[in-house]
């Protein structure tokens, strides 16, 4: 599957696209190809490498599961993981302010889902802290931050189109 076919897929919410299905290793090798030194063509735009963003998003959603679990100690506080402008992504949306028009407008977007999935990290890792783990784990797979790491996949998929949708229409000659 080509790299747009499979960022569309991830925009469109194709049904049968198990989140449970879906770990580092699968989210790579669904991706597409990618070169000797593990880059894929086309993944970086507008300085953010969006097979990696979402992959890390992927990543977080097993490791956050693993601590609920017990099976992962946390290397931050759920304060620290409260806040969105820590991560790689949040830094990106920080310094996004660059982007205009439609695209503008789906940063914003991700901006808003982005922080709700880390207040939603937060208070899963706060309910797990406090042995309320069934509780965490209910959230986790249905709650906020089910949807919210949905919904950040999703923009992360839509604003990768669309930068390069327009990249190749700046390129092309009027």
């Amino acid at each position: 599957m080509g790299m747009f076919a499979w960022l569309r897929k991830h925009v469109q919410g194709v049904p049968g696209a198990s989140d449970t299905a879906l770990d580092a290793d699968s989210a790579y090798a669904e991706a597409g190809p990618q070169t000797r030194f593990g880059m894929r063509p086309g993944a970086t735009v507008s300085g953010l490498d969006f097979y990696q963003a979402i992959d890390f998003q992927r990543r977080w959603k097993l490791r956050l599961g693993a601590y609920v679990r017990g099976e992962a100690r946390a290397r931050q506080t759920w304060r620290d993981i409260a806040r969105d402008d820590r991560c790689e992504l949040g830094r990106w949306l920080q310094q996004a302010g660059s982007l205009h028009g439609r695209n503008a407008v789906l940063v914003q977007r991700l901006r808003e889902q982005h922080a709700l999935l880390h207040r939603a990290a937060a208070d899963i890792v706060r309910l797990a802290d406090a042995g309320q783990r069934e509780a965490a784990l209910q959230a986790l797979r249905h709650g906020d931050f089910a949807h919210a790491s949905h919904a950040t996949v999703a923009g992360l998929s839509e604003l990768f189109i669309a930068l390069n949708e327009g990249a190749g229409e700046a390129e092309r000659p009027h």
